[in-house]
């Protein structure tokens, strides 16, 4: 009698994982965006299954860990300097939790879903943060978050932290993961 194979999650290709990945975060980002707290828990769950999954869970921590942390520092840099304004139903970090889940998510995709434009130059990485900064202004069309100053400082702001950080988080990736993101 033959045994049925054996379903393992973490078997899937880098190939596979780095398209669910993509996938998994712009589904978390509209409903992290729009649902906020309330899509805590399938956010985690979904957290979670990209964890599990995760073809090199070792190494994923160390750009996890460096992203996450380095992007909830600056947007609650951000929110205590009166920048960003949240609707918060709790006091314990200057950010709501479904902006921690979203670091969480995108310090999880960076280096799979995004990981095309690491060979990329500098120019064309800054120039996808700063597009990526746009999605801040989603948020706020979204009701997600509210701008503490005009619409164009705040945006000008954004456009230029994030034109520095995608590049400057790519080049510390790079020095860990460029075997990894190469195939």
């Amino acid at each position: 009698m033959l045994n049925p194979p054996e379903v393992r999650f973490n078997s899937l290709t880098l190939r596979n994982y780095k398209l669910l990945n993509l996938l998994c975060f712009k589904l978390l980002w509209v409903i992290l965006v729009i649902f906020q707290n309330k899509a805590a828990i399938p956010a985690i769950f979904i957290l979670i299954m990209l964890s599990v999954c995760h073809p090199e869970r070792k190494e994923a921590w160390k750009s996890f860990l460096l992203i996450s942390l380095s992007g909830i520092g600056l947007d609650s840099a951000l929110s205590m300097s009166g920048l960003f304004i949240f609707n918060k139903n709790f006091d314990l970090m200057p950010i709501p939790l479904w902006l921690l889940l979203l670091w969480f998510a995108f310090a999880m995709t960076l280096p799979y879903g995004f990981a095309f434009i690491v060979k990329s130059s500098v120019l064309i990485q800054a120039l996808t943060g700063a597009a990526a900064s746009f999605s801040y202004l989603i948020g706020m069309k979204l009701d997600a978050v509210e701008y503490g100053y005009s619409v164009l400082l705040t945006q000008s702001i954004l456009l230029v932290l994030w034109a520095v950080l995608i590049p400057v988080y790519f080049h510390l990736i790079q020095k860990e993961w460029y075997s990894v993101l190469s195939e």
